[in-house]
Parts: C-alpha cells; structure tokens; sequence
C-alpha cells in the first residue's frame, strides 16, 4: 500500500509544479477573486491545500500545526514558497513510515465526538483530496481562457 500512496504523492508533486506554473498567467484580481465554489477563490484553494497537507501530516507526526491565512497571499510564487516548505515535511515524514504503520490508528477530536482512522487512510486522504481540487482548480484555469496543463497519470 505505501507503494501506492507514495506514487500518488510524486504525481500531486508533478502535477503541483506545472499546475502553479500556469496559475502564474493569472492576475492577482482573478487570482483572489470569489469564483463561489469551493473555497471561493484560486488562491484559497491552494492555501486550503497547503494548510490540509501540513495539518493532516504534521498530525501524524505529532507535530503542532498552524495554518496560513489566505489574505496573507496574493501571489502564487508566496503559496508555492510555503508549498515547498510544508511538501519537505511531508516527505520527511513518509522516508520514515514504515508499511506495517499504515494500519496504526489515530484519534482526533472534532468537534463533541472523536474519531478514529489508520494512518494509511488519512494518507490516501491528503493525496485524493488534492486531485479532488486539481479538478475543481482546471476548470477555473479554462474560465481564464489559459488552457491547463495535463494531469494524466499516464
């Protein structure tokens, strides 16, 4: 399974880099502008990224975790900086995973209730949810008029 899980992340990573490459062509207007989907803006959604992958990361590592503030942003070069810091991070953690630790079972609290997932859930977690805004973030490409990158696997 961590296999798999790492090939995930190396695609997010590939796919990361040309994916901010092309959000560069956007102005910072269109950037931070309320689309009302998702997060509401491109630029809230790549902090909403960054701030999952850190916060569900560093959760697994027992790690303390703040999340950036989107109005602290307004450039993609800014998201890509932090990016790149929190990714370390994430690859720091998964050189030291081991395959027999993927079933280990974490808890958190949300809200009045705690709940409970292995640690390779929340790991497949981190790598689909950012597909999920890959997704979400090339339609908003297209309404620029710039044609997004491919994101094909293969």
């Amino acid at each position: 399974m961590m296999s798999c899980i790492e090939i995930l992340f190396e695609h997010n990573l590939t796919c990361r880099e040309s994916l901010l490459d092309t959000l560069e062509q956007v102005n910072t207007e269109e950037f931070v502008r309320d689309r009302g989907v998702g997060k509401s803006s491109i630029r809230n959604i790549l902090v909403h990224l960054v701030n999952t992958e850190r916060g569900w990361i560093s959760f697994l590592d027992n790690r303390e975790s703040t999340d950036i503030e989107p109005e602290s942003r307004d450039r993609v070069q800014s998201i890509r900086e932090i990016w790149s810091r929190v990714h370390e991070g994430t690859r720091e953690f998964m050189d030291k995973v081991r395959e027999d630790q993927l079933l280990h079972v974490k808890s958190v609290k949300w809200g009045n209730q705690t709940v409970s997932f292995t640690i390779g859930k929340v790991l497949m977690h981190v790598a689909t949810h950012e597909t999920h805004h890959r997704g979400v973030l090339t339609g908003l490409i297209r309404q620029q008029g710039i044609d997004p990158p491919g994101f094909d696997m293969i």
